[in-house]
């Protein structure tokens, strides 16, 4: 009897032998976030100008209130943004320097970046599925570093929610 209340707080053998693999993965994951991050918002941009080829409304259910308008462009760029459309067609757009998201979009009248809802743009979901997941992992490594053992269903929680979380941005990723 004594040795089943045991089995709550020790770590068992497949604890062990995987926690470092789970470890690694999550470290390799929060390195292409952030690297993601940085080609984003810090590294240099390149600018290009592009034509708008057609747009896509997106609307709410039943009361078809416009949400936000999906683009494409010549030049075989996509991008989204919130509730307000791009009346000139002829468009100057910034990328980031290694994934290619867009990161700015101007016409000669008006700057259209506050508006930008796709990839890592703070008005997109991306930027906070992505911000949960970093959570998730700082929280992650806490637990799986400490010194204290933890039971295996805390295992089981991590790993399902961290990779539930994953096939999210990766879905959004490639989805906008």
């Amino acid at each position: 009897m004594a040795n089943q209340s045991n089995s709550y707080s020790v770590e068992n053998e497949f604890i062990v032998k995987n926690k470092n693999v789970i470890i690694y993965l999550f470290g390799v994951v929060t390195f292409f976030i952030l690297i993601a991050f940085i080609d984003y918002y810090v590294l240099p941009v390149s600018k290009t100008t592009d034509l708008i080829t057609h747009y896509s409304v997106q609307t709410t259910g039943k009361s078809k209130e416009k949400v936000s308008y999906h683009y494409f462009t010549q030049k075989g760029f996509t991008f989204s943004t919130t509730k307000e459309y791009i009346e000139d067609s002829d468009i100057e757009i910034e990328t980031s320097l290694l994934f290619k998201s867009i990161t700015d979009v101007k016409s000669k009248t008006r700057n259209y970046t506050n508006l930008l809802s796709s990839s890592l743009s703070i008005n997109g979901i991306l930027f906070y599925f992505c911000l949960v997941l970093l959570f998730s992992i700082a929280i992650s490594l806490k637990i799986l570093l400490s010194e204290k053992g933890f039971s295996e269903n805390t295992f089981y929680n991590i790993i399902c929610f961290n990779s539930f979380m994953i096939f999210i941005c990766l879905y959004m990723t490639c989805l906008f």
